[in-house]
């Protein structure tokens, strides 16, 4: 295993793919950054301007296509490559090259992580200032977010694991990232209704609003917390979460990305000791 994880490590300070989302991360941290403090001189309200507290998380988010990228094209080189079965050859178990991959896949996803938090903090403190509120606050949202990443690694490194095709792997793992962040959008946004919403009318008097009246696009009752436990559960809405300063149970969150985390990883390692390695 430490055979396996050294050779990963190595390939990893070469690969060009995980170096240049990392830097492009970073400028992205920067430029919210500097976009932020820009946008603080126009507003008056002190109230309304950009915090490191509202903007440090705001990519977390996207990083179900960020994490499919990297993993896809990385573990795909293995098959494009023949290096999995080289690895075969040299003795290596499959349920230690599939470990080795996950854990590579995790490596590489953190990295570039914490390229967008380096971005974001070398600038927006200067500019912003300080993270606002108890610092293990801070510290719980980093660890939260980073165990999303793991869990979505996982499910990346089953599906990269098990297609030997790496361009359909790669536009199979970005498709479904953009599916998880796409359905995490709609239920955080469809749970952010107002049970009753009022109409305006203009009078000869002015803008009037009207009598408060049933939300249709409301969602109550049994939806509502499947809902809330989809966003509690899937990584890219934990990201949603992390992102608005909403984490309110902290612990299901991690007890979650556990869960997702360690059934990929055994589903993957059983069916991939059962593929034919070309």
């Amino acid at each position: 295993m430490n055979k396996l994880l050294l050779c990963n490590f190595s390939r990893m300070k070469k690969d060009i793919v995980l170096w240049l989302i990392s830097a492009v991360v970073f400028i992205i941290g920067v430029s919210d950054a500097v976009g932020s403090f820009w946008q603080n001189s126009l507003i008056e309200n002190a109230e309304q301007k950009a915090t490191i507290n509202s903007i440090l998380f705001d990519n977390l988010p996207f990083f179900a296509v960020i994490t499919a990228m990297f993993s896809a094209l990385y573990i795909g080189k293995e098959y494009g490559f023949g290096t999995i079965r080289n690895k075969l050859v040299a003795g290596h178990t499959r349920g230690r090259i599939y470990l080795s991959n996950y854990i590579a896949a995790v490596t590489g996803s953190l990295i570039i992580y914490c390229s967008m938090l380096a971005g974001i903090l070398s600038v927006g403190i200067p500019l912003l200032g300080g993270w606002k509120g108890r610092a293990g606050t801070l510290f719980l949202y980093i660890f939260i977010g980073a165990a999303s990443l793991m869990a979505t690694a996982a499910v990346l490194t089953m599906l990269s694991m098990l297609s030997a095709n790496r361009a359909v792997t790669a536009v199979l793992a970005i498709v479904l990232g953009l599916v998880l962040i796409i359905s995490a959008s709609i239920m955080y946004n469809s749970l952010a209704q107002p049970e009753m919403t009022s109409d305006m009318a203009m009078t000869l008097d002015g803008i009037k609003m009207l009598e408060p009246k049933p939300n249709p696009f409301y969602i109550g009752g049994t939806r509502r917390r499947i809902y809330e436990f989809l966003l509690q559960f899937l990584p890219a809405g934990q990201g949603i979460l992390i992102a608005n300063n909403e984490i309110t149970v902290p612990v299901l969150n991690l007890v979650c990305s556990c869960i997702i985390t360690v059934f990929f990883n055994v589903c993957g390692v059983l069916v991939f000791r059962k593929k034919d390695i070309k």
